[in-house]
């Protein structure tokens, strides 16, 4: 679907020997009404570089930290160091913003937004692809548990009930997709590996695709997806 090294080479030919750091970021949001966040408990860590003062983030269940030239990213084989880098290299170069991940209770207020902008828009039943406990509580309580499809990779989430939903695994996005009517997808499936299926897929059944978060900032761009992502910063 999209070489993202090569994207990165393409973009950095002229700066291929100047370094970049990734080192392990933290997001700091508020639990005291959501308390699973992946990031808080541990099951994903945010890697942050930093190009110039700018930075990048990609989530990962396959963190590493990074210290070098862009000519070396390129030969390294961690995908998160690799799209952390390309984020933090297209906003030095100003083609996207929105980089860091908001924080406090602002994910919660982004799911608000989110949920009235599905609702204004007459979708009926929604598909999220990756927990996201802010959307999936939020989207739940305007749409309906029965309306909701969530689809998770973590074992630990994966058949059991979260906001009245029960969760299905990433093996069934296919039953999801084709189910929904809109699909929210976590940005890290750019990470992961998921990402092209999902898209495939997408495009099969004819649904329209939401990515979200910082994480999936440049192939956004570069793929022209639609991205969600209002208050990140």
């Amino acid at each position: 679907m999209i070489d993202i090294r090569h994207e990165l080479r393409r973009l950095a030919k002229d700066i291929l020997n100047e370094r970049v750091k990734v080192t392990f970021g933290k997001a700091k949001l508020d639990s005291s009404r959501i308390r699973d966040y992946p990031l808080l408990r541990g099951k994903e860590v945010l890697v942050k570089a930093d190009f110039k003062g700018y930075k990048g983030e990609a989530f990962t269940s396959n963190p590493m930290e990074f210290k070098g030239s862009i000519r070396e990213v390129l030969t390294c084989n961690n995908n998160a160091v690799v799209i952390a880098t390309l984020n933090a290299v297209m906003r030095f170069l100003n083609l996207i913003d929105r980089t860091e991940h908001c924080s406090g209770k602002e994910p919660e207020m982004c799911a608000k937004m989110l949920s009235e902008m599905l609702k204004n828009e007459g979708f009926k039943r929604v598909g999220i692809i990756g927990y996201q406990p802010a959307f999936v509580k939020e989207i739940v309580s305007q749409f309906g548990a029965d309306d909701v499809i969530v689809s998770d990779l973590n074992e630990e989430n994966v058949g059991k009930i979260k906001h009245g939903v029960k969760i299905i695994h990433g093996n069934n996005n296919e039953f999801l997709i084709k189910n929904s009517d809109v699909i929210l997808i976590t940005g890290s499936t750019i990470v992961n590996g998921t990402f092209d299926e999902i898209y495939k897929l997408g495009q099969r059944y004819g649904k329209r695709l939401i990515f979200y978060g910082t994480t999936i900032a440049g192939v956004a761009k570069l793929l022209n997806l639609e991205r969600f992502c209002p208050l990140g910063k």
